[in-house]
Order: structure tokens, then C-alpha cells, then sequence
């Protein structure tokens, strides 16, 4: 019952602490003493019960303990919001912590391609500056959608992809550690809009590698990335691969190239959790082997067979070859560096010479066969090692049947 004014002057000192209730938490307290003393108990933000006091009466009446009740209700209720405000996780904040996990994830290996520094470039330019300082766990799917539009309003397509891909990755983390019980950036990319028909890694077709040969013959370039090129056509290897490459890596006399693991794709994540992986193994052909000759005597004394033409113990930049093909006349959606390796794959396996397990291990390829899931590669060493010289035979009787001088 709430107190009024006369109950409160009428309160008698008792032999003992007493206490006269009020509504909402408020009290007089009565001492033995005769003190007399207005106290509000609530609950702090932690939910734990604490008290408070408003003032002595009769100094403080009534009237004024409820006031001072009210009042620091008040204060009590902006300070609750303030701090609730400042606990609230805004989308930069979860997008950073995403990606710090992703980099202590990474063991400290950052990719050549730069797929961190991609990620950050995409949340920092492309997500925050619309969504950055919205509430993450207020975002709704249609806010995601207006970021991808934004991005696809100016006509790009690697942006809006890897946007999709981000926002997709970022959501799923917050999903794993319990900010949010959905992922609503699933399946995002289904709202682009598709104006080209998708084109993995363009490559050449058979009758299209004797123009392509003739163009690398015209065209002038630094002859170590001309040697690169070949060596890539000859081996089928990928880009980080080849550029890493240093002179103790091959055995010439044996026609073999030694690929450490770390420079490895698919052995690379072993390699870094201690796992001990035995270098990888490249046979290569007799045309294969004059390409590498070649390359060592141009780069005599550097670190790497394929050296930088400006840095004195550097590698030749990881798109040097994909710059040459563009020099070449090609477009990205016409032939690629990679793409290569594709155009390799496809006339082994047309040729219906090769077991495809001997094709996907000299491309480095994980064997999707569960059975043959963990083959050694040098198992297939010699069988590989006739195919790669049947290869480079191969095109060099293409080239000659059109008269194409083959020069390295």
C-alpha cells in the first residue's frame, strides 16, 4: 500500500530498524536512533538488486522522495541505453572480426593472390560504407540486396561477385558464433543479374594453338616470360608454382622437377599445420627440359630460374604471363593463364591415351575418386612422365604441320 503523508509523520522509533514501503522500491527507513531516511532499491544493469538513498526526512517529504525516485529512474533508464547502445554490434564490427579470424585462420600464410587483402578492400569500400554502422543483428536480407544493387548500378562484375561471396562468409561466422541464428546472405548471388553466359578458365581449342604460337613469335617481350609461358604449356603447372621455381629444384639428367609442398595449392594447408609432405613431382619432357636450360642461363646466379627482369633475386610477377596473353590480342573471356593447363587437360583426355588419374596428378588435382583419394603422385611417375613427352611431341607435330617454327 502506498505511504501517505500523515502515516509518514506518524512513524514511531522502534527498538529495532524498521522500514515503511512505498510503490516502486521506495521505503522510509526508521532507526532505533530516530534517524529517519528515504531508500530506493532497483536493479542495476547487471540485473543485480542495489539501493540507493533519496534523502533524509523530514528535510525530504514525500512528495520529494518520489521525485528524486522518478528522477533517477530517469537517469538509471539512459544510462541502461546508453551502455545497451554501445554493446550493440554494428556489421563493420562483426566484418572485422570475421576477418582477423580469417587471417589468424590463415597460420600467418598470406596467398600470393592476396585473398585477405581482396576482403578488406571489398568490406571497406564496398559493404561499410553503406551497411558499416547498421545494427548486424537488424540487418534484413533486403538491405543486403540494395548493397549488391549499388555495387551492380556501376557495372561491375568482380565486385558484386565477391561482395556476394563476402557478405556470405561474414554472415555464416556470425551464425557459428551466435550473433545471429540465420544466415541471410545465403545463396545471395541468385539475385545478380547474369548478362554473360559463365566461362571457367577460357583456353584454347586444338585448331586455335597454332595462331596463339605465331603470336608468341611476333610479339617482342622479355624472353624470360616467353620461357615461362612455354614451360607452362609443356608442364601444365599453375602460376605460383612456376614462378617459385629455383635452380636445386630440378634434375635435369633425370628430366624431374621437384616442387616443394609449400609451393603446392593442395598440399600447402599440410605443410603449414606441420604435416611433413614430400616435394612434388614434375616430369617433364625433352622440350620441357631445353625451356629450363634456357631459362638458367639467362638467369645465371639469381635465386629463381625465372627472374625478375628489374629485381635482383625476385621471381617474374605472379600476372606477367596473363599480361603477355592480353599484349597477345586475347581478353579475359578468350584465354587465360590457367586457362592453359585447361587447354592441356582436355586434349590428354580427348586423346583417350591417358587414365585420367595420370592427367589430374600432373595437374596437382585432390583425386575425387574416394578410392584413389590418396594416391601418390610419384606412383604415377613414369606413366606421367611418357604422357608429358607425348604432349610436347604432340604440339610441336601440330605446329610444324603448319610450318610454325617453335622458338624459345
Amino acid at each position: 500500500m502506498a505511504l501517505t503523508e500523515i502515516l509518514v509523520k506518524k512513524a514511531k522509533v522502534q527498538s529495532k530498524q524498521y522500514q515503511l514501503a512505498d510503490d516502486e522500491g521506495l521505503s522510509l527507513v526508521i532507526e532505533p536512533s530516530g534517524n529517519k531516511y528515504w531508500k530506493y532499491r532497483y536493479s542495476n544493469a547487471h540485473g543485480r538488486r542495489s539501493e540507493k538513498r533519496l534523502g533524509h526526512f523530514p528535510e525530504v517529504t514525500l512528495k520529494q522522495a518520489r521525485q528524486n525516485r522518478d528522477q533517477f529512474q530517469s537517469e538509471l533508464l539512459g544510462q541502461s541505453e546508453t551502455e545497451s547502445v554501445s554493446k550493440v554490434l554494428c556489421f563493420r564490427d562483426v566484418a572485422q572480426e570475421w576477418l582477423d579470424f580469417k587471417t589468424r585462420n590463415s597460420l600467418g600464410d598470406y596467398p600470393r593472390c592476396g585473398v585477405l587483402q581482396l576482403a578488406k578492400k571489398c568490406i571497406e569500400q564496398e559493404l561499410n560504407p553503406i551497411i558499416g554502422d547498421l545494427p548486424f543483428a537488424e540487418l534484413k536480407r533486403f538491405d543486403l540486396v540494395q548493397v549488391i544493387r549499388t555495387i551492380e548500378s556501376r557495372g561491375v562484375k568482380e565486385p558484386v561477385k565477391k561482395a556476394c561471396s563476402y557478405l556470405n562468409q561474414i554472415f555464416d561466422y556470425a551464425v557459428a558464433v551466435g550473433y545471429i541464428e540465420f544466415n541471410i546472405a545465403n545463396q545471395l548471388h541468385k539475385v545478380l543479374i547474369t548478362t554473360k553466359v559463365k566461362i571457367n578458365y577460357p583456353h584454347l581449342k586444338l585448331n586455335e594453338i597454332p595462331d596463339f604460337i605465331m603470336r608468341i613469335n611476333n610479339k617482342k617481350s622479355h624472353p624470360m616470360i616467353k620461357k615461362a609461358l612455354w614451360l607452362k604449356l609443356y608442364s601444365g603447372v599453375r602460376g605460383a608454382e612456376l614462378i617459385s621455381a629455383k635452380p636445386e629444384h630440378f634434375d635435369l639428367e633425370k628430366r624431374l622437377w621437384k616442387i616443394p609442398a609449400i609451393h603446392v595449392k593442395q598440399l600447402r594447408r599440410k605443410v603449414l599445420l606441420g604435416i611433413d609432405v614430400p616435394d612434388y613431382v614434375i616430369p617433364l619432357s625433352e622440350q620441357a627440359v631445353e625451356v629450363v636450360r634456357s631459362a638458367m642461363q639467362w638467369s645465371h646466379g639469381e635465386k629463381y630460374v625465372f627472374s625478375s627482369p628489374r629485381n635482383i633475386d625476385k621471381h617474374i610477377h605472379i600476372n606477367a604471363i596473363n599480361t603477355f596473353i592480353r599484349k597477345l590480342g586475347y581478353n579475359e573471356n578468350e584465354l587465360s593463364s590457367h586457362g592453359l593447363r585447361s587447354t592441356m587437360s582436355t586434349i590428354l583426355n580427348d586423346s583417350g591415351l591417358f587414365k585420367s588419374e595420370w592427367i589430374e596428378a600432373q595437374l596437382s588435382h585432390t583425386d575425387k575418386n574416394a578410392t584413389r583419394g590418396s594416391y601418390n603422385h610419384a606412383d604415377y611417375l613414369e606413366h606421367r612422365a611418357r604422357m608429358m613427352q607425348w604432349w610436347s611431341d604432340f604440339l610441336h607435330r601440330d605446329l610444324a604441320s603448319h610450318n610454325i617454327e617453335v622458338t624459345i
